[in-house]
């Protein structure tokens, strides 16, 4: 995988490869706590046939194929945070820290007309860039995110000395029950929380603490007013860890704000019901269009 170099470390990231139109988009993921880039499904970070007809989606959530591919118009870069996957330095503890971070990529890419896409903590971090008033930054998607993320003491507790019970009770609180119904329901939920889980184990104690400390202090509710982009914000009526009524209220406080409702679903949208984020993810960003 590629790497660029920002605060002295590399960082690691993927591409699709793809050039796009001149003025277009250019779609930055960012994952959410003790994530990696690979927890966005594959048809958005590769342009080859064979990865859309995986999937990564429920069956009874519609045709993921025609939806991934219309992303193949669009630049799409995958960050492994600092201090996650094969990223140099050290992970944060702030969401300012991770921002900052972002804001570097982008810069050290030189990309421009960037509309930053994050899940969970990612979310956080995209919104709380979008603050800076960045030039490069024109659009935000907040997927399974909030202007405040409330975190129990007794997680984060439990991620330093009970670390893998606790990564346990966060993977099953984080995942609807039926996720990856395409033959046998049951069998594929267990294959999509099992890789989750191993993923955060993967990251350890330091790195997930950290983040979900970092979530705990991050509360933008009495600056939501100073978002002047486009958000689009993508919650579900099952997810555990960010409440709908939480990303509900941030939509209402944004100046120029989308929401869309997924109905049962759980917190990791963008893989439970992949076709359906992926096309409001794209009738967003022709919404952005260029700047």
């Amino acid at each position: 995988m590629p790497k660029v170099t920002i605060k002295n470390h590399e960082i690691s990231y993927s591409f699709n490869g793809v050039s796009g139109d001149t003025g277009s988009p250019k779609v930055v993921l960012i994952h959410g706590a003790g994530g990696q880039e690979i927890d966005w499904p594959m048809a958005w970070r590769s342009p080859k046939d064979q990865t859309k007809s995986m999937g990564l989606t429920p069956s009874n959530h519609g045709v993921a194929r025609l939806f991934n591919a219309g992303l193949d118009d669009y630049s799409i870069y995958a960050v492994d945070l600092p201090g996650h996957g094969k990223s140099e330095g050290k992970s944060k503890s702030s969401i300012d820290e991770y921002s900052s971070d972002i804001i570097d990529f982008i810069d050290a890419m030189d990309l421009e007309n960037v509309c930053l896409v994050g899940h969970s903590m990612g979310a956080a971090i995209a919104l709380n860039a979008s603050l800076s008033h960045h030039w490069r930054i024109c659009a935000v998607v907040a997927i399974g995110g909030a202007s405040k993320m409330i975190v129990n003491e007794a997680i984060l507790e439990g991620l330093q000395n009970t670390f893998e019970t606790t990564v346990d009770s966060i993977v099953k609180y984080s995942w609807h029950k039926k996720t990856g119904a395409i033959a046998d329901s049951q069998l594929m939920a267990g294959y999509f929380r099992e890789k989750a889980k191993q993923r955060i184990l993967d990251a350890g104690s330091k790195t997930v603490h950290g983040d979900f400390l970092a979530c705990s202090k991050f509360d933008l509710s009495e600056r939501l007013e100073e978002i002047a982009d486009p958000v689009l914000i993508i919650a579900s009526d099952c997810d555990r860890m960010v409440p709908l009524n939480a990303s509900w209220e941030m939509a209402q406080k944004l100046p120029n704000a989308k929401f869309i409702l997924l109905e049962g679903c759980g917190h990791f949208q963008h893989i439970e019901q992949t076709s359906k984020v992926a096309k409001e993810f794209l009738s967003f960003l022709g919404d952005v269009g260029p700047r």
